[in-house]
């Protein structure tokens, strides 16, 4: 096996989490899961979207109430967005991986011209009913002559099967000096460090790839981009999602039913801001 952002062949074995085995490159850093799960929208249905609504123990990924849980990310997002402008004016934004479009929402208001890209036809059907132009598929599935100024990529990187190929897509509908902006876990991060296997980011098949800031420079710079900035920007999360990454993470059930309390009324509106330093953002640009 090779690594599949490197191509070295020093790849070690981590952990086998959900029965998905992952390892680390020994050169990049990056750490991947090997075989690739299959078919990945299987994942992204209703049920990850409103995870919180469902009385299933075993459904262990997603999120309790899309829209509830991103409008806790109104502040990140709306910082995202501000670092984004101090490179570019607001032009031609498309929006990886956009789910319901509550970020659309924020970039159409803050003047963007705004499109999304969405795997799930669940997410990309309310998104499209906000009004907002959504492709359903990936970025490679998008027409060459669609060009873009800006390209975001909120928590997204770690889910795709494919991310070199991804990137190098992403390069195709970026004009020259247009930017590619990402948030995702760090592996290199001293929290994923400390916790090692029992990081709540190690998630197969939702989570397949686990950077570092090391193996990210390398995907980006072998892609065309160069990086321009660098940093962590905390989130803030519902006490339900909490409750629900606690429980299922770490084999909580207990929390389970506190996921659902506070998923209504007066505490399904209560959020707390969290930075564990375990997640990267990078704005790059393309040079090429």
């Amino acid at each position: 096996m090779i690594c599949p952002i490197c191509g070295s062949g020093r790849n070690k074995f981590f952990c086998a989490p959900n029965g998905f085995d992952i390892y680390d490159c020994q050169n990049c850093g990056v750490g991947f899961v090997w075989p690739i799960a299959g078919d990945s929208a299987d994942i992204y249905r209703a049920e990850y979207f409103n995870g919180g609504l469902a009385d299933n123990r075993n459904n262990k990924f997603g999120y309790v109430d899309y829209e509830e849980d991103k409008r806790a990310m109104a502040g990140t997002f709306l910082t995202y967005l501000e670092r984004v402008a101090r490179y570019i004016v607001a032009g031609r934004m498309i929006d990886i991986g956009t789910a319901t479009g509550y970020f659309l929402d924020l970039a159409k208001a803050k003047g963007w011209l705004t499109g999304g890209v969405e795997i799930s036809a669940y997410a990309a059907a309310i998104a499209r009913d906000k009004g907002h132009k959504m492709f359903l598929g990936d970025v490679g599935d998008l027409a060459a002559c669609e060009q873009y100024d800006v390209v975001t990529m909120w928590d997204v990187l770690e889910h795709l099967p494919n991310p070199k190929k991804y990137l190098e897509d992403v390069n195709k509908i970026l004009i020259l000096g247009g930017l590619v902006a990402i948030n995702t876990i760090d592996r290199g991060s001293w929290w994923a460090k400390l916790l090692g296997q029992r990081w709540q980011a190690i998630a197969p098949p939702e989570h397949l790839f686990y950077f570092s800031a090391g193996s990210l420079k390398i995907l980006l710079e072998q892609n065309g981009f160069e990086i321009v900035e660098q940093s962590k920007i905390g989130k803030k999360f519902t006490l339900a999602y909490i409750c629900k990454i606690l429980a299922n993470r770490y084999n909580l059930g207990f929390l389970l039913p506190a996921m659902k309390f506070l998923n209504n009324g007066y505490w399904r509106k209560i959020s707390l801001p969290i930075n564990l330093r375990d997640n990267i953002f990078i704005i790059a640009r393309k040079v090429g």
